[in-house]
């Protein structure tokens, strides 16, 4: 508290030896320090006239004027280094808030953020939240159609959009299927380009199109049709998916001629070549990923005169320019 005083005057008498001065204190609160009308509910000195206060420093008040002004209580958030009557410099957020929900496919965060970060992410139509990422969802899409880039199916050739394949096999009404090429990627290709011999690959589902390739694959670069499939990567093709060769089952999956003819009149609407059309004879050999025996593999008939069939022929024929690779993909 500080104390002023008022110097009011001098006077000196006649008598040289005696000096008299007289001080007054003031009566201006505020000149004192007294600013406040009251402090932290009457916590404080008050002024001894009027209804000033001097404020005494808080804890709260002097961790301020030190820079410790977080309370970091907000959801998340937990304190970061050192701390001042509960207050911090900076926050930290917990380790689950991780992701900041930009890209393609996000439309924000699911929550409240911290640190700019979210717990989880919200996607846009199209993908849907899986692993920690806004991955492309799996559309509902109809053997026949024609499947795009940007996750979409459709029965007609849309411009502006890069088209993938032709949807051979659908996996109903829990989404997802597999498209194949509407053109082959390679003609006069042989499954084995080696000594044939038994490599044990005779997985036919559906699913097995790409652990057999990769299986294949393994084995070395002898196994043509394989490696081709494998390498195919054409623009458009989602992240962290491969091109496989069809297995027996994918191919079985055109083996009627419901699904044969939707999917060549598609492949019609694709401007690409229809299965049988594919190579410069009357026939061709769609080339699986399944083995039949030491020997020769499944692959999937079709003659420019509407026949169709899964036979299984020679491994490593390779003067037959109408066996063909047409790859898939799943989605």
């Amino acid at each position: 508290m500080k104390i002023k005083f008022l110097l009011l005057g001098t006077s000196l008498s006649l008598i040289p030896t005696l000096t008299f001065a007289q001080c007054v204190a003031t009566q201006d609160c505020e000149a004192l320090g007294y600013t406040e009308t009251s402090c932290n509910g009457g916590k404080g000195v008050k002024c001894p006239f009027g209804n000033k206060w001097a404020c005494l420093p808080t804890k709260e008040s002097i961790c301020k004027e030190e820079g410790f002004t977080l309370a970091c209580n907000e959801t998340g958030q937990t304190g970061g280094g050192d701390s001042c009557n509960g207050l911090y410099k900076q926050c930290s957020c917990d380790s689950s808030y991780q992701y900041t929900c930009s890209g393609t496919g996000y439309s924000g965060g699911s929550g409240t953020a911290c640190g700019g970060k979210y717990i989880s992410c919200t996607c846009t139509s199209g993908y849907e939240w899986k692993d920690g990422a806004c991955v492309p969802s799996r559309p509902v899409c109809e053997i026949g159609s024609l499947y795009y880039s940007d996750n979409t199916c459709s029965t007609s050739l849309e411009s502006g959009k890069t088209l993938l394949g032709v949807v051979i096999y659908s996996n109903g009404s829990s989404g997802g299927g597999w498209i194949m090429t509407v053109n082959p990627i390679q003609t006069g290709i042989a499954w084995d380009t080696g000594s044939p011999y038994s490599t044990g690959i005779t997985d036919q589902a559906a699913s097995a199109s790409c652990t057999n390739t990769q299986k294949l694959v393994a084995l070395g670069s002898r196994f043509a049709a394989a490696n081709a499939a494998n390498n195919y990567k054409p623009s458009g093709t989602p992240s962290g998916k491969s091109w496989c060769l069809p297995s027996y089952g994918l191919l079985n999956n055109i083996n009627n001629q419901t699904n044969f003819t939707k999917i060549n009149a598609s492949i019609t609407t694709a401007r690409g070549k229809k299965i049988g059309f594919g190579t410069s004879y009357d026939w061709e050999y769609v080339l699986s990923s399944s083995e039949y025996s030491d020997l020769n593999a499944w692959d999937f008939y079709a003659s420019k005169g509407g026949l169709f069939n899964m036979i299984n022929s020679d491994k490593v024929y390779l003067g037959r320019g109408n066996y063909s690779v047409r790859p898939v993909l799943a989605f």
